[in-house]
């Protein structure tokens, strides 16, 4: 396990690295009193956790949590601190632990058994679907994994990337998108938070979720998630003129739309989106009516005419 020490005393650091030394297992990759250091070595370390002290000049541990965030979305951090009302403040964050100094061995040990089970592990091919239509729901290999996550923002994070389709999007028109009432500093810290609870969603269902992050930038993944408002808005191309050899396919893009895109949810930022597919699903069911119109098929004009009516009143 590669771990990152960052305390702006020099004996606190010495004594956390005897305490880890008695305890073993564990490669100090880095130990920094200037935070600045630390951050600038990160990338060339890629450490698995810090340990960072929260009271340090300059620039504090919780203002540093959320730039190694910027970097480092999946990496472990662990909040050492002589004062313990920084708590609160650490569990908002989510960081992996919070340690008061001076720090015990037996303290230490607890965190880092708590820590194996999310090193190391590797992201085996689950099946990722993400269903937009009513309410938006995540699901792997079947099983919805956004119910009774901590923070909601996480799963808006998804859905606006989703509703980019594919493109990268600036960070800061996300985090404006995802939390308008902040400035741009404190939104942009929390669009790091809601990624980095993302990343450890990862490594609790062992899965990769299909956001890529560089700097300044997200995008979605599209090719390697299966999502009903992709595969309507894929099947509607198809459908603009509807004839035998397209019927089927114009039925089965009907039967995505289960609701108005994200309807449950009530983000300001998919209004356009709502409106754009809704047309599209009513345009959809009149192509479908004409079409049985045209064949003489009453029964089945008689049901799209009703899930018309029932849309439009």
């Amino acid at each position: 396990m590669k771990a990152v020490l960052i305390d702006d005393e020099y004996y606190a650091l010495q004594g956390l690295k005897m305490v880890f030394e008695e305890i073993g297992g564990i490669e100090i990759a880095g130990m920094f009193e200037d935070v600045f250091e630390a951050l600038a070595a990160m990338e060339a370390i890629n450490p698995e956790i810090i340990f960072l002290d929260i009271e340090m000049p300059e620039l504090d541990g919780i203002k540093a949590f959320n730039r190694i965030l910027a970097s480092h979305p999946a990496v472990n951090i662990v909040f050492v601190t002589a004062y313990n009302h920084y708590a609160v403040q650490a569990f908002e964050l989510n960081a992996l632990d919070y340690v008061i100094k001076p720090v015990k061995k037996e303290r230490l040990a607890k965190t880092l058994e708590r820590i194996k089970p999310l090193i190391g592990q590797t992201s085996s091919a689950k099946r990722i679907t993400i269903n937009c239509f009513g309410r938006l729901s995540v699901l792997v290999d079947g099983q919805e994994i956004n119910v009774g996550w901590r923070t909601k923002k996480a799963e808006e994070l998804i859905a606006y990337l989703l509703c980019e389709k594919g493109r990268f999007v600036n960070k800061e028109k996300i985090a404006e998108a995802l939390w308008p009432e902040l400035d741009g500093e404190k939104s942009v810290a929390n669009l790091y938070l809601a990624y980095y609870y993302l990343k450890k969603q990862e490594k609790k269902y062992g899965l990769l979720l299909p956001i890529e992050s560089t700097r300044g930038k997200m995008r979605v993944l599209l090719e390697e998630v299966e999502c009903d408002m992709v595969a309507f808005e894929h099947r509607l191309q198809s459908c603009y003129h509807i004839e035998d050899e397209n019927i089927e396919l114009a039925e089965n893009a009907a039967k995505l739309y289960q609701g108005m895109l994200l309807q449950n949810n009530y983000y300001s930022w998919a209004l356009d989106n709502q409106q754009y597919y809704e047309l599209a699903y009513l345009e959809l069911l009149r192509r479908i009516i004409a079409y049985y119109a045209k064949i003489g098929n009453i029964s089945k004009q008689r049901i799209y005419e009703k899930m018309l009516l029932n849309k439009i009143d």
